[in-house]
């Protein structure tokens, strides 16, 4: 009788682990590539020089998201996809962590690794961090990553693998790491590693995160070759850039297809910003750098709250659950946290507002976008939102200057029709200044209740960014 009840547990022990398998079997790997600064005509498939083939693989046989929207710089873009919560709600929302900040993303926010991590996913980071490093609290290992390979800051040297100051930024886990090699190789080579010893059962979730095609410009001789008949160096260069980090997609994509995980992995990638181009501001003031990149028919670049600097190439892929096309639903980069999280069968966020949306339906059904508006940035001097297909901005500094543009009709953004839509205007600079005071710490609500021309979103947040 005692025998029969040990083997009876026995069996329901072994059951248990089954069914464990067998979920863990139905959730897919997924693997998240990000670049920075890259054009949104660079790629091939929408028209660029570059050689592209591996991404134009993934955007042949996937979903071409054509209205994925990001913030207009890389590290507000990690942080929103970090937390499904827009950046103006804890002080990230103006430019970016450089090499001597001292600030993070803070760290009661729960991040979508730690989530992940806390799911039972195996969580990985290669590359590029640019969430904070000047406390070791804010690094991506105490942020939810079990291995990191990479540069926790920004800019980086591709060959010295040092930041702007030419420090040292290569790490591997928390120390630091001597190697040598060309960054968008080693990532790829890492990447490729990764996935050639992952356990299958355990479900793997791999940010690749390359800072190029960002600056500095910097290719090796062989990728130059390939472009010597670029008359422009740094187009040259730039392209060679891109054909590297591409190269290093393919690589992974390959020991996916060797290990036979392709088909149970979901690929996601994406630009954290649009390409870095000359950008002329309201004031006159312009941009100075030479452009290499090209955001095609969009208008400015980086850090600019145009269409070029905010309007990504992205793509979704996972054969036999995505279907290949085009999407021209709204989405942006919020939207990963909890679309990610439900399909991982993780623990969303309740004490904090989350801002992104399930895009899941929208992605494998066809189904129309949850998200009828996005909040593009609040800034203390400047504002944006997207409503349907209308898109208004907010210099908050230029007494008197509003833009208004129909991005379905004028996708260039070169009709201003602010002074012919009053009543438009005034209706998405309500809500806007809705999202800013939602936003707003109470602390700052009696600065924000005094007069102005808009009552807009005039915060720092708790975290806020040093100059």
């Amino acid at each position: 009788m005692r025998l029969h009840i040990w083997l009876r547990r026995i069996a329901a022990v072994f059951t248990l682990a089954a069914a464990a398998q067998a979920v863990a079997a139905e959730r897919p790997h997924i693997v998240y590539i990000t670049v920075d600064d890259l054009g949104w005509k660079d790629v091939g498939y929408h028209g660029g020089r570059a050689q592209t083939p591996a991404l134009d693989r993934l955007a042949r046989d996937g979903l071409k998201l054509e209205q994925f929207y990001v913030q207009p710089y890389s590290s507000q873009t990690r942080a929103a996809v970090a937390t499904g919560r827009y950046p103006m709600r804890y002080g990230l929302q103006t430019l970016q962590i450089q090499h001597f900040s001292q600030y993070a993303l803070p760290t009661d926010e729960r991040t979508l690794a730690r989530a992940l991590r806390e799911a039972g996913y195996r969580t990985v980071l290669l590359g590029k961090w640019h969430l904070g490093h000047a406390k070791r609290e804010f690094w991506p290992t105490q942020r939810g990553y079990e291995v990191f390979y990479g540069h926790l800051g920004g800019e980086i040297d591709s060959f010295k693998r040092v930041n702007r100051a030419g420090e040292p930024d290569w790490y591997r886990g928390d120390k630091p790491a001597k190697e040598e090699g060309y960054v968008p190789a080693l990532l790829g080579k890492e990447a490729a590693a990764t996935v050639a010893r992952h356990n299958p059962d355990t479900p793997l979730f791999l940010h690749l995160a390359f800072a190029a095609p960002q600056t500095p410009l910097q290719a090796p001789r062989e990728l130059l070759d390939r472009y010597r008949d670029v008359k422009d160096p740094d187009a040259r260069v730039y392209r060679a850039m891109l054909t590297s980090v591409d190269a290093a997609i393919g690589g992974l994509i390959s020991a996916l297809e060797t290990k036979g995980l392709l088909e149970r992995t979901l690929i996601l990638f994406h630009s954290t910003t649009g390409g870095a181009v000359n950008t002329k501001y309201p004031a006159g003031e312009g941009d100075t750098r030479k452009t290499v990149a090209s955001n095609g028919h969009y208008r400015d670049g980086r850090g600019n709250l145009h269409e070029g600097g905010l309007r990504a190439v992205a793509i979704a892929y996972w054969p036999g659950r995505i279907p290949a096309g085009v999407s021209m639903d709204l989405m942006h980069a919020v939207d990963l946290y909890p679309t990610l999280l439900k399909l991982a069968g993780a623990r969303l966020e309740q004490a904090k507002p989350i801002d992104g949306v399930d895009q899941w339906p929208t992605l494998t059904e066809g189904k129309p976008s949850p998200r009828a508006e996005v909040l593009l940035n609040v800034e203390d001097f400047r504002g944006a939102i997207r409503i349907g297909d209308w898109k208004l901005i907010d210099y908050a500094v230029l007494p008197g200057r509003i833009e208004l543009y129909n991005l379905k009709a004028d996708p260039s953004e070169e009709d201003n029709q602010a002074e012919r839509e009053p009543e438009r205007v005034q209706s998405m600079l309500k809500r806007l200044n809705e999202y800013a005071w939602e936003m707003a710490p109470s602390k700052y609500l009696e600065e924000l209740a005094k007069p102005r021309r808009v009552e807009a979103p005039m915060f720092w947040g708790d975290n806020p960014p040093r100059p």
